[in-house]
């Protein structure tokens, strides 16, 4: 084993301010050059009123969850071994599809939408009514969602 010397150690203690960034303060004009990737998810999803259903767009699809899952169910395929019946995926060409999935959207930084308004984003259109959620893509397909049906056309 070998025992590092004492003037070995002041070197590496010298060098530790050089490789510690420090921040820096930017002027109070500055414009914000980044957001944290929770930021960035959260300015594109939304929540229903009801907290059940919340949806978000990331690349080229909209996902949209419920919490009191589909109803009713649609039977689980073969080929997803992962959470089924969470919600609904669209994307900007095609016919909306049930979740499988092994993760979430959920984040507690959504806005929430009201009932009577739109949210659109990357040509999906979703409206908030206090019978459901209809969100639609760019080519017209889309889905109905509430806690007591679905639908997709």
């Amino acid at each position: 084993m070998r025992v590092l010397t004492l003037p070995f150690l002041a070197m590496i203690a010298s060098l530790v301010p050089l490789l510690t960034p420090e921040a820096e303060a930017l002027p109070a004009n500055a414009p914000a050059i980044a957001q944290s990737s929770e930021d960035s998810f959260s300015s594109n999803g939304f929540i229903m009123p009801s907290k059940n259903i919340y949806c978000v767009i990331y690349g080229d699809r909209l996902r949209c969850e419920i919490v009191s899952q589909l109803n009713p169910m649609p039977p689980q395929p073969a080929s997803c071994n992962l959470d089924w019946g969470n919600g609904l995926s669209l994307l900007k060409v095609g016919k909306p599809f049930v979740t499988c999935a092994g993760d979430t959207v959920f984040s507690p930084n959504y806005k929430t939408l009201a009932y009577g308004k739109s949210w659109s984003k990357g040509g999906f259109i979703c409206k908030s009514r206090t019978n459901g959620l209809t969100c639609t893509n760019p080519r017209g397909n889309g889905f109905f969602l509430n806690r007591e049906e679905w639908k997709v056309f």
